[in-house]
């Protein structure tokens, strides 16, 4: 009744779902475009459906929302759990999900020797359970502007709570009955693991990535890379994949003797086993739905289209869980189907296979755009040619050579380590191919986070282009449009007629962003950086946290910043420095100002090396040294020495712009502090950004009598090791009727401002 119509069944359970769970602009813009899109085809059937399903949807995510409780309460706790997946054991931290008799829980525990990480490693799997007491913790929201949320991410996987067993506690556990799903993800881990134990490092991250869907194993700087070329959606199992694997078993099962009757039978009992062995990964459950759907409809002279089995395998996923419409793996595959489906439609029957290679790279990045713009803040500008070359490359060597490697390593062990010694070589030139090609500034454009308007008038010009191709208009005619709306997208990011200045969460360090109106400079003074500790092997993690990678990083992009026209490190602490080499990678830098004689510290030195190597301006900075420009004026007025003395040598910056003088102190302490009243005397200051973290070396009474700030931002890590801010300091800053803002406690602080002035705003408000 509805064939060629799914599509619209499938947007209006999508709209149903929104207007319970996203009701803003955005989202009524695409409800409305829908609604009427409907209306136009002028079918009282399919209007009503659409209702309904709009209805059922909207019903079931109210539900959802509403029942998403918990039934316990923050502290302490005994239960009895069943480890729902293997457990991740990253040195010596284990996480993993776990359900008890009511709820899931995140489970995170702290490994206490080498002895019971093996011990860990070989007793605890999918359907193992355990009776452990430990304490109920809050998950953390996020404490940045567009920051991963870790809270609402676990929420969205109907997990409330951070469950932390005490010391050695999960040595009580036993093995049950495991169910179908425990199984067949056990046997997916010892897959894993025993590609981990045969195969040479450079091939183990493929073959777990193509033959289980386990990207875990790849270097982050090289996934990095791979997402920059926009091809990272190779490394995964996808309906390429699929298809290929269900080609190659159709052909083989039909030159055996096999029927069609028997063959379809059994891609129905094994396809189902298959995508949990993978992972169940919603691309890989996506494209065995729709094989199933495509088979059956064949079979049974079902009249469904292409288009229709991603519809109906659209509405199968919503309808289990509404909340996996955030997933951005989702939200990816199924538009990147949809407009492939709509692609090969238009194309003549004639087409060679090198235009439609094109075709194919083109609408996959066109389509994946808005997607790419909202949740990593830029997309590949290189990913059109990079797909033209990457597809062939992986569908016809890389993905075909995993699997055969992965069979041949039970066959013979010379064909083997042969063949895997030969396909090393080839995936070590594609590697250097990646990481020379994703370095180049322009193979990515960064476009921040765009509004919900922006957003839906995107979405309106990636649909002019496609309609207008449809209407065999010109390429440059069609993608006209779209273009003109990236036009004002740009200049309305980067020419603004408001400023910013953001003292970011990066813990226990300082980092501070200054973006002047109408693009007249982005400053950013120290990058933050975490201390690590010296510890034993065993606990050495292969993915440790990094802030410039988890916090840095995505913050700059998501502001739409292209380039640091000043960077601006004030000593050489690695929790002020620490993350500067990744900002170098990612992000171009104009200059670069250090104190005099800082490289004498290996950190600084080591940096100042790699910032010469980008062709990076470093200016060695004093007392002195200032600019100016329409937007306000900026003074460096410490060091007046040129001896390096650590804190004592920060770079202090006075500023005048947005309406208030600011004091940019670093970790000047007590004696530099003094100094700098002697040479400067009186130092008029509305924003003090409080030296060393609020350390009681820093923030003399003195310093407070003569600059008498009304603000005063102290930048330091939640629950952090050092006590910092000293409760002297409060104490002075409290005597003197500074209204304070605390980093550890209300989060990034932002000061909007435009000519006529400007606000502060924490991100916990």
């Amino acid at each position: 009744m509805f064939t060629g119509r799914w599509i619209f069944l499938a947007l209006a359970s999508l709209s149903g779902l929104i207007l319970t769970l996203e009701l803003h602009v955005f989202s009524v813009l695409l409800i409305l475009m829908f609604i009427i899109r409907v209306v136009l085809e002028k079918n009282i059937r399919l209007l009503l459906a659409c209702c309904i399903c709009l209805l059922i949807f909207s019903s079931i995510s109210f539900l959802k929302e509403k029942n998403n409780l918990s039934i316990y309460n923050l502290g302490d706790m005994t239960a009895i759990i069943t480890f729902q997946q293997y457990p991740l054991i990253d040195g010596d931290r284990l996480r993993a999900v776990v359900v008890t008799e009511h709820e899931k829980l995140q489970l995170q525990y702290r490994i206490q020797t080498e002895h019971e990480k093996e011990f860990l490693k070989t007793s605890i799997q999918a359907g193992t359970v355990c009776k452990i007491s430990g304490e109920l913790l809050e998950p953390m929201n996020n404490t940045n502007e567009h920051a991963f949320n870790y809270a609402k991410y676990l929420k969205r996987h109907d997990i409330h709570w951070i469950f932390q067993p005490s010391n050695n506690m999960l040595q009580n556990c036993t093995s049950s009955k495991k169910s179908l799903s425990s199984y067949f993800i056990n046997i997916r881990e010892q897959g894993i693991r025993l590609v981990e134990e045969n195969f040479p490092t450079t091939i183990l991250p493929y073959v777990n990535a193509l033959v289980f869907g386990e990207r875990s194993f790849f270097d982050e700087d090289l996934l990095n890379a791979y997402q920059r070329l926009g091809v990272i959606h190779l490394l995964a199992i996808s309906g390429l994949h699929v298809g290929f694997i269900m080609g190659f078993l159709y052909y083989f099962f039909r030159r055996i003797g096999l029927t069609k009757e028997v063959t379809y039978w059994i891609f129905v009992a094994t396809l189902p086993m298959y995508a949990m062995i993978t992972g169940a990964n919603p691309p890989v459950v996506r494209a065995i739905l729709m094989m199933l759907l495509l088979l059956t409809s064949k079979k049974w002279q079902w009249p469904l289209t292409p288009m229709d089995t991603i519809a109906i395998s659209f509405i199968l996923f919503i309808l289990f869980n509404p909340y996996i419409v955030y997933q951005a793996g989702f939200q990816l595959s199924f538009v990147v189907s949809m407009g492939l489906v709509i692609m090969a439609n238009s194309l003549p029957k004639e087409t060679s296979f090198l235009k439609t290679l094109f075709e194919t790279s083109l609408t996959s990045m066109l389509v994946s755009l808005p997607i790419l713009m909202w949740h990593f803040y830029e997309f590949s500008l290189v990913s059109l040619v990079a797909n033209i070359f990457f597809v062939p490359f992986y569908s016809l060597v890389v993905l075909p050579s995993s699997i055969f490697a992965w069979v041949v390593q039970f066959v013979n062990d010379e064909i083997f380590l042969y063949f895997t010694d030969l396909l090393a070589k080839v995936l070590i030139f594609s590697e250097h191919i990646v990481m020379y090609v994703s370095s180049w500034h322009f193979s990515s454009v960064i476009t921040g986070k765009p509004s919900g308007t922006a957003l839906f008038c995107i979405i309106i010009g990636i649909g002019i282009y496609f309609l207008l191709r449809e209407k065999k208009k010109l390429r440059l005619v069609a993608v006209f449009p779209l273009l003109f709306i990236f036009i004002i997208y740009f200049v309305g990011l980067h020419y603004s007629p408001k400023g910013e200045v953001v003292f970011i969460d990066v813990g226990q360090g300082d980092s501070i962003f200054i973006q002047l109106p109408y693009n007249r400079g982005n400053y950013l003074i120290d990058t933050g950086g975490q201390i690590d500790f010296p510890q034993e092997e065993w606990k050495e993690r292969a993915t440790p946290f990094d802030v410039g990678k988890s916090i840095l990083i995505p913050f700059i992009k998501s502001k739409g910043v292209q380039k640091i026209d000043k960077l601006i490190l004030t000593h050489a602490d690695i929790d002020h420095m620490g993350a500067g080499e990744e900002l170098l990678k990612q992000i171009k830098i104009k200059e670069v100002h250090v104190p005099p004689n800082s490289w004498e510290k290996p950190m600084m030195e080591a940096f100042l090396t790699k910032a010469e190597e980008k062709d990076v301006k470093i200016a060695v900075t004093k007392a002195g040294s200032k600019w100016q420009n329409k937007s306000g004026s900026f003074s460096f007025i410490y060091p007046i020495k040129e001896e390096y003395l650590d804190n004592d040598s920060s770079l202090v910056l006075l500023a005048d712009f947005g309406g208030m003088k600011w004091l940019f102190t670093g970790d000047l302490e007590k004696e530099g502090e003094r100094e700098l009243l002697q040479t400067y005397g009186k130092l008029s200051t509305d924003v003090l950004k409080v030296g060393h973290h609020g350390s009681k070396t820093s923030t003399s009474i003195e310093l407070l009598e003569r600059i008498k700030p009304e603000y005063a931002v102290i930048s330091a890590g939640k629950n952090n090791r050092y006590g910092h801010p000293h409760p002297d300091v409060l104490e002075n800053l409290q005597r003197f009727k500074v209204k304070i803002f605390r980093i550890d406690e209300h989060g990034a602080l932002h000061y909007k401002f435009s000519s006529e002035g400007g606000t502060f705003q924490t991100i916990s408000q």
